[in-house]
């Protein structure tokens, strides 16, 4: 008798377990009341092949989080080997995550691991049973040289370059490398050297997790030439079909397609699904990196030493080759970008050629610049990282403003571009009433639900209070929004400047948890020198302003944390 009713009991749990793991039956029913238990395995497949001298992966490399069906993280551990027997949680539906500890979007020997359950109940005094499985959730890329490459040449080498970075890999190298599974991949092999010397690219397209892409250089039989193949393989285990989720933080909404910056909730996250807060200054590079200048270019290196994590970079649409030294405009942009991600900071674009302006069709002229094919290009090349401000401080009023937004949005998202687009306030900046009045309309309009708006702080904000009362009534409203312009005065006479308390709007942000950028580094004229951060471009020394922005307890120095897809 005991017999048999182990046997029915057994086939009655295992008739549950059944019934509670599938995703493809029935949806599972929220029940209230009571709390039940949890037992958790998790199994990590590293059945990826590694070189020889590639670390061991340790169950440390991937947290764990127990997510309810509202998509809030209700139980969370460091690594899978913390996770207890037996885990108390409210009657409800839930799922398991498991997310890479490591948050690099490139590197060698850093397979990021991850994966999500099925949906499991819990019920009132009852204990679940459910599994975990976890899989390469980046991208595994070798490099072999073949025998008629080492017998020939003395020295080769390839770069594989993705838009979050690249891995250079030199004729000894046998590591593995391992990049985030979004874009292309772009290998450059250089073999030999003087008038032997061979440069061969090779493009790998979309490229896949769970995958590992074999390079390949060899020499072509007959012509002598350098040619690079690449071998795709599906990791053991693997499956293309997989959702690949953040490797650590916020879930990328289902509406947002881009492979950088999203808003959710009113918040900027980065690729890794990571917060981030830009803080940084405003740098006048189209005014002072012409006529064969480097000024502000050259600055960029003492801005990112003085600890912003972002810059916001005014340019124009009016560029003229000829006064850059005969450079097409894509590359000095290029430039630029490739510079300000060296030395760890977001870089912004901004167009400055309708500040104050009201007119809608001059705003969709800067819609147009984005969307033309050569720097279309270049906006598409660095979504990963890059930020778009369309427009610095064009001042369209009432419903103006918000119709002009909405097709300029439109405009730029049917070119492709998915990147967060920054949306000055009215006013010269400083009126942010039709950011309250029509944010959500423009937010709610655009596909891609990636908008962040910026209001200019400077006389319109000499009171403490109205600095508080309006950043407050945008968090209040979970309207995404930075301080894209702030100066300590402006405005009033040269005897008599109309002063501003800076230093709250420093210690509002940061108690509201939104980024700023201080006009500006240098270059300042006609009357307002004083907001000058540096008295020189190389930084040498920052005026009082500047100091206070840097070292001020809720300046650059104490405050501002770097993104987390710029290593």
């Amino acid at each position: 008798m005991t017999m048999k009713l182990n046997m029915i009991t057994n086939l009655l749990l295992l008739l549950f377990c059944i019934t509670g793991c599938s995703s493809n039956d029935s949806p599972l029913v929220e029940k209230e009341g009571g709390k039940g238990k949890l037992s958790l395995t998790v199994n990590i497949n590293q059945s990826v092949d590694e070189v020889d001298n590639a670390r061991k992966l340790s169950t440390d490399d991937v947290k764990i989080s127990i997510v309810n069906s509202d998509g809030q993280t209700v139980e969370e551990y460091a690594s899978s080997s913390s996770i207890p027997e037996e885990i108390e949680l409210t009657s409800g539906v839930y799922k398991a995550v498991g997310s890479s500890n490591s948050t690099n979007q490139f590197g060698f020997e850093d397979p990021q691991y991850g994966g999500t359950s099925d949906d499991f109940a819990i019920e009132a005094t009852r204990l679940t049973s459910t599994t975990l499985e976890c899989k390469l959730q980046n991208t595994k890329v070798t490099v072999e040289y073949s025998d008629l490459v080492k017998n020939q040449f003395n020295d080769y080498s390839s770069i594989v370059k993705s838009s979050f970075g690249e891995l250079s890999f030199e004729k000894e190298e046998t590591r593995a490398g391992y990049f985030r599974s979004s874009g292309n991949l772009t290998v450059k092999s250089i073999v030999g050297t003087g008038s032997a010397l061979q440069n061969v690219e090779f493009v790998i397209e979309n490229i896949q997790p769970q995958t590992h892409y074999k390079v390949i250089v060899d020499v072509e039989s007959g012509s002598g030439k350098i040619v690079v193949t690449v071998d795709t393989s599906l990791v053991d285990g693997g499956e293309h079909s997989i959702i690949v989720t953040p490797i650590q933080g916020e879930a990328r909404p289902d509406y947002n397609t881009s492979i950088g910056f999203f808003i959710k909730e009113g918040k900027l996250y980065d690729a890794n699904g990571m917060e981030f807060i830009p803080k940084g200054v405003n740098n006048a590079h189209f005014w002072f990196d012409s006529g064969n200048r480097h000024y502000a270019f050259d600055a960029l290196s003492p801005i990112a030493a003085y600890y912003s994590n972002s810059v916001r970079m005014v340019w124009q649409t009016n560029y003229q080759s000829n006064s850059w030294s005969d450079i097409e405009e894509a590359t000095t942009l290029k430039r630029m970008f490739d510079e300000a991600l060296r030395l760890g900071l977001v870089p912004m674009i901004e167009l400055h050629d309708v500040t104050g302006d009201e007119s809608k069709e001059n705003l969709l002229k800067m819609a147009e610049f984005y969307v033309r094919p050569d720097i279309l290009s270049v906006m598409k090349e660095y979504e990963s990282v890059l930020l778009i401000n369309i427009a610095n401080e064009w001042s369209g009023r009432d419903t103006i403003y918000r119709d002009a937004y909405k097709e300029a949005i439109t405009m730029m998202r049917n070119a492709g571009l998915k990147h967060t687009i920054v949306i000055d306030g009215s006013g010269w900046g400083q009126d942010m009433t039709p950011i309250f009045d029509y944010g959500q309309e423009i937010l709610n309009h655009d596909p891609q639900k990636n908008i962040l708006f910026s209001v200019h702080m400077y006389e319109n904000y000499r009171n403490e209070s109205t600095i508080t009362t309006n950043l407050e009534k945008a968090v209040d409203m979970k309207l995404p929004l930075i301080v894209g312009e702030f100066g300590f005065q402006h405005g009033g006479t040269a005897d008599n400047p109309i002063q501003i308390p800076y230093t709250h709007i420093l210690s509002e942000c940061e108690r509201l948890g939104l980024g700023w950028y201080a006009w500006s580094w240098k270059g300042n004229s006609g009357g307002v020198e004083y907001l000058d951060l540096s008295t020189d471009w190389e930084g040498t020394t920052l005026s009082d302003w500047g100091n206070g922005i840097v070292n001020d307890v809720n300046g650059l120095k104490n405050t501002a944390k770097k993104v987390s897809v710029i290593n």
